[in-house]
């Protein structure tokens, strides 16, 4: 079925009968192209649909006189003649409505006594148009499925009254009702009436579903993109209810006056057009429905995480399915199910999301925030809330399981869709990173993402709260961001002495090993020797002094993590941003770099081109070490050479979840870098 409801490309004169070259016994639906019929009923409509009508009410009135109607039919169907005996709720229906009287028999005149086939049934179609081209599109149809309803209730009404009421017996008569029992056994018949999936309730259910479709529009159509579509569609889809009323009247009508049926090959046909409608309508209204849920559960969560806090179960079974109770989750300490709400009430509860790529260093770390917690006997609970592809294969399925079979802590059971999945991405801003939200047992949000924390400070980091987290931030940020990536056991003393330590790395072995023999040239210097001694200290060697790719991984990881937590904790301000460690990020990708501190106390951060010039200038700057001490000698020069050699910083973002700066200020100088994908400083000059 077309969705478009543009003009046609053809003429719609090539639509009539008489000006086309398919003859009338060949013509079929498939002449009548959406694209064509789109034109001709664009042109019998108004763009003033002003004219409105209690559509609901409409349906029901229509409803249950075609209803009655039936269990009529039945009755005469199964030999019996007696009353109806009318429930008490049909009789108390309440339901007012004000047809356009006038309207109506000018519908009924053009549904009567018209010659079977497509082509009558399409002009009577259009002039029904005609008629009511200033009500909206589901009103046309549903005032024409009145008129054909009132015709059809006025019949067995009589009929029914007939044996007891002399003037419904003789009207009757006139309209030929019991003509219409000859026809009650024949498929024909029930391929109009009677039946559930018959043409006539196949119109009605799509009127309904139409009406609904009409109700969304008071949502957003960005929070329901599937609505437009569906809206656009609904003139054709009122044409062919339409037309499939016209025929259903006239295959009424020839029972009446035992005129010629309609072709049984033209019945069959609207039967699968109604039905692609019907199909078509369902699939658009079934996907509304799904966007329709996920808005209303994203308010809810936005309520009740936000501003009205909800005890935690309740908030975490809608998250994961949308529902007050959801299936049980998973207990990893003893493998077995168990219920939400006894596992987490009164609980505060971290919330790990993630995908299937989760590192194992991030589940080690978690590990031990676990172990710790359950030592402490804290009222925590970790939950893990995995995110699969979609669509997901049988090797997702089994990575789910590893994990999950690793894990100590609850786990949600396998599911294809997250129902708050767009809370979470819009709210929480998950992307490819981890997510862990940490909530209290009344499902306020202690802290946004601690997968930063948790990175940085492990168990150092419970319980989560930002005045924690502000004490973690007032160490020296080495303290927390380099020690744990080094091996070298005299170290702790160097710290304790406030000696001077410069810790190095870099991509580019060549330019590590320039550095460290640059270095002992430097150490075999008197000035050195005589004050000015300094310790170097290597980043990226594992306990057997070999290169480590997967530690400098999480080195990198950790450094952005305390720039993150950072600017979560103090926000993303000039004074704030523009620090040591968002340098030392800058040069992730370069040959080289190195931290200069005193003890634990940053002094100075510099790129590899940088620090083996300063190394290879020491005889220029040697001299000032005889007044200075060594930090302040080796920071001075280096900031002298800063502003000779120009280099662009740039830095990119990962896909960390959560929030993140969106404006940067340099590492190097005052300005904000440019922001695009990534940022970028040429500390005013040209880009190089």
């Amino acid at each position: 079925m077309a969705t478009a409801l543009k003009a046609p490309l053809t003429a719609p004169g090539l639509l009539h009968p008489k000006q086309s070259s398919t003859s009338k016994e060949e013509l079929s639906l498939r002449h009548y192209s959406d694209e064509l019929v789109t034109g001709h009923i664009y042109a019998k409509h108004s763009d003033d649909d002003s004219t409105k009508i209690d559509l609901p009410n409409y349906i029901s009135v229509i409803e249950s006189i075609i209803t009655t109607a039936d269990r009529i039919t039945e009755t005469v169907h199964r030999g019996s003649e007696g009353r109806l005996v009318y429930s008490d709720d049909s009789l108390a229906s309440n339901v007012v409505i004000e047809p356009p009287l006038c309207t109506l028999h000018r519908i009924s005149s053009e549904l009567s006594c018209k010659a079977p086939g497509i082509e009558k049934a399409h002009e009577t179609t259009l002039k029904i148009f005609e008629i009511l081209a200033n009500y909206p599109w589901e009103a046309k149809a549903a005032l024409t499925l009145l008129a054909f309803a009132a015709d059809y209730g006025d019949l067995w009404h009589l009929y029914h009254y007939s044996h007891t009421d002399p003037l419904a017996k003789s009207l009757a008569v006139i309209k030929r009702v019991a003509t219409l029992k000859k026809h009650l056994d024949s498929l024909r018949y029930r391929q109009v009436l009677l039946n559930p999936k018959s043409l006539i309730q196949s119109c009605l259910q799509a009127i309904k579903y139409m009406n609904e479709i009409r109700e969304f529009s008071k949502y957003d159509v960005k929070e329901l993109p599937e609505l437009p579509a569906a809206l656009r569609l609904i003139p054709l889809f009122t044409y062919w209810i339409i037309h499939t009323i016209v025929a259903s009247r006239i295959e009424l009508s020839s029972y009446l006056s035992e005129t010629e049926n309609q072709p049984q090959l033209y019945l069959n046909e609207l039967s699968d057009k109604i039905a692609r409608v019907l199909a078509e309508i369902e699939r658009h209204l079934e996907a509304i429905r799904v966007q329709q849920d996920e808005v209303d559960l994203y308010r809810w969560l936005v309520d009740h995480v936000e501003h009205y806090h909800t005890g935690i179960p309740l908030v975490v079974s809608k998250l994961i399915s949308g529902r007050p109770e959801t299936n049980p989750i998973i207990d990893g300490s003893t493998q077995k199910e168990v219920g939400v709400h006894e596992s987490l009430l009164e609980k505060n509860v971290i919330l790990l999301i993630s995908d299937l790529d989760i590192l194992e260093d991030d589940i080690r770390a978690l590990h031990k925030i676990y172990d710790e917690l359950k030592a402490r006997d804290a009222n925590y609970e970790i939950v893990w809330i995995p995110i699969f592809p979609e669509p997901y294969h049988e090797d997702d399925l089994r990575r789910y399981e590893y994990l999950r079979s690793s894990m100590k802590w609850y786990s949600i059971q396998f599911t294809t869709k997250i129902s708050g999945m767009r809370y979470i991405e819009e709210k929480w801003q998950f992307r490819e990173d981890p997510l862990v939200v940490v909530l209290n047992p009344q499902s306020k949000v202690e802290f946004m993402n601690a997968i930063h924390l948790i990175r940085v400070w492990e168990n150092e980091a419970i319980p989560f709260t930002h005045a924690r987290t502000e004490f973690l931030l007032k160490k020296h940020w080495p303290e927390s961001t380099l020690l744990k990536f080094t091996h070298q056991p005299r170290l702790p003393n160097w710290i304790n002495s406030q000696k001077s330590i410069i810790f190095y790395g870099g991509k580019s072995q060549s330019w590590i090993q320039q550095f460290e023999e640059k270095v002992e040239i430097l150490k075999g210097d008197p000035l050195i020797i005589n004050g000015g001694s300094f310790e170097i200290v290597r980043i990226g060697k594992d306990a057997t002094r070999e290169d480590d790719p997967k530690l400098m991984a999480r080195f990198w990881k950790v450094q952005w993590g305390y720039f993150v937590v950072k600017s979560q904790i103090k926000g993303s301000s000039a004074s704030e941003t523009t620090e040591d460690i968002l340098r030392l990020i800058s040069y992730q990708n370069e040959d080289g770099w190195a931290v200069l501190t005193v003890g634990l106390a940053p002094v100075l951060v510099g790129r590899d081109i940088l620090i083996l010039r300063l190394l290879d200038d020491f005889p220029e700057w040697k001299s000032t070490l005889r007044l200075k001490a060594f930090p302040d000698a080796f920071r001075d020069y280096f900031n002298d050479l800063a502003m000779k050699i120009h280099r662009c910083d740039q830095i990119s973002l990962p896909g960390f979840s959560g929030s993140i700066p969106m404006v940067i200020n340099c590492p190097e100088c005052p300005r904000f870098m440019e922001t695009g994908i990534s940022f970028k400083c040429c500390h005013g000059r040209s880009h190089m």
